[in-house]
């Protein structure tokens, strides 16, 4: 290499890149990747100016860029060994190279890192093998989130990174650590960039993520219907091992609503039986009203020991319920949904005792004990933790020393909670949802301008012109299909992904 400076030369002095526009930032940016490609590829994997190492002395979070041909270079170099050699102590959790990587993870600059995305995304994907070769998945969990949110701080284009991550909680059991990306709202897919100027490059000022993880910039792999159901399938779980019942539910529904060519996929089937199982236990109606109606039936017919057992829970009826869920355990063992089944038990007795507040406005703790099968000492502890966990909006009582305890309701306002209070949560998570819908709608609009300006849009278009100039005059108007049921139904609505 003959003038090391040239690792400095982009990007410029932060006076005079802020007078950069768009169009000049592409222009410098693209010829220095065109100066780095020209470099001898064992300079980057030597990584070193005479005694100093390239990353001691780059600036992961203002060299962005050459630093990340370092890093990628040498991980590669380490990881392209003999299959049965084991990973060196340098890129191993603990090791030096391990730190580097974790480092630039957390620093990179995301606009520079729009013009490298398959790189960027290559280390990641490194990154998930060290740690996964280690038996120590959980490592990565912290330096992939950071990188996840750097890129794209809404976390709202879906990208395979998304699928790896989350892949990643469930081989660690890090649940916990999966919610601050489930918890965001996907409101975009890589799709295919339309060049329509200035406002189309990576580094211009856009509206949504969307706009520059596209299905060219590498930031993402190619992604399938699939990948999307896997995600929300592994969603679902994550908040069930939560016990955050409406959160599946609702990851439950984004999978058998995914567009299918009257085809039902194995996640479907596995979704939908989570979906009967969880809408009992949020209360909710057992039936499916969404979906490819189709494809609906096909899965009613396939999971008609769920049907059966949701039946015999509506029913009220522990005894049966019990037998039941003895006769399928088979059935639940094989789909892994045990779990799941025992709590739909479990909250039969919980929605029994809800339910006595329509007949009871109190009733002695030993009646219920005997109601619900519990001894007396334990129907107490029981009946608190309803109470406690806002499920039973009640109070044990006990009149005086020598009465006997009785379980007294409250009505349907909220549990022993003063009304300013309730209504001071009720305004606070009404504006969260408020911003939450402002989000959407504003990601609506930018999906809807995608849309006009896609291939498939203006096909149907010309379509609808075309109509519109055969149509017969003398029926007072045109005749025409408004709808997109006009256009070609047999394209797999998911094909871009």
């Amino acid at each position: 290499m003959a003038d090391p400076t040239v690792l400095f030369n982009f990007p410029p002095p932060r006076a005079s890149l802020e007078q950069l526009s768009p169009s000049e930032y592409d222009q410098a940016i693209r010829s220095f990747l065109q100066t780095l490609d020209g470099i001898n590829p064992y300079f980057w994997i030597a990584g070193a100016l005479g005694d100093e190492k390239l990353l001691n002395v780059l600036d992961p979070s203002v060299n962005s860029i050459p630093y990340l041909y370092v890093l990628s270079s040498q991980i590669r170099a380490l990881l392209d060994q003999p299959k049965d050699a084991s990973l060196p102590e340098n890129i191993r959790p603990g090791g030096e190279l391990f730190a580097k990587l974790a480092t630039f993870l957390s620093s990179f600059d995301p606009m520079q890192m729009r013009y490298l995305g398959k790189t960027w995304r290559q280390v990641i994907e490194q990154l998930a093998h060290i740690v996964r070769s280690t038996g120590t998945p959980g490592v990565a969990l912290v330096p992939i989130r950071n990188a996840m949110t750097r890129m794209d701080p809404s976390l709202g284009t879906f990208t395979s990174t998304h699928l790896l991550y989350i892949r990643l909680c469930h081989e660690a059991g890090a649940h916990f650590e999966a919610l601050p990306v489930l918890d965001q709202y996907i409101h975009s897919f890589p799709s295919t960039l339309v060049k329509a100027g200035e406002y189309t490059l990576p580094c211009a000022d856009h509206f949504t993520s969307a706009g520059y993880i596209t299905t060219s910039s590498g930031l993402s792999a190619k992604v399938s219907a699939a990948d999307v159901q896997e995600y929300f399938l592994l969603g679902a779980n994550t908040y069930l091992a939560m016990r955050q019942w409406r959160h599946a539910q609702l990851f439950l529904e984004y999978i058998l609503t995914t567009p299918a060519q009257n085809v039902a996929s194995g996640l479907m089937a596995e979704a939908y039986r989570k979906w009967v199982l969880v809408s009992c236990l949020v209360d909710a109606p057992s039936q499916f009203k969404g979906g490819n109606q189709m494809v609906m039936r096909s899965l009613k017919a396939a999971s008609k020991a769920y049907d059966a057992l949701v039946e015999v829970f509506n029913s009220g009826d522990a005894v049966k319920l019990h037998a039941e869920i003895d006769t399928g355990a088979n059935i639940w063992n094989e789909d892994a949904n045990t779990g799941l089944v025992r709590e739909l038990q479990a909250h039969q007795s919980k929605v029994f005792v809800k339910n006595l507040q329509k007949t009871y406005a109190a009733a002695p703790l030993s009646n219920v004990a005997t109601w619900i099968n519990k001894s007396p000492e334990a129907v107490e502890q029981y009946l608190q933790a309803l109470i406690d966990e806002g499920f039973l909006n009640a109070a044990i009582e006990q009149p005086s020393p020598d009465a006997a305890k009785i379980l007294r309701f409250h009505g349907t306002d909220h549990c022993n909670m003063p009304a300013t209070r309730a209504e001071e949560q009720q305004l606070a998570a009404l504006t969260v949802q408020v911003k939450k819908t402002q989000e959407l709608a504003d990601h609506l609009k930018a999906a809807t301008h995608r849309l006009t300006m896609s291939r498939e849009h203006v096909e149907y278009m010309k379509k609808r012109a075309k109509n519109k100039e055969n149509s017969d005059p003398s029926l007072g108007g045109e005749t025409m299909d408004t709808s997109w049921e006009a256009y070609d139904q047999d394209e797999d609505m998911m094909a871009d992904l």
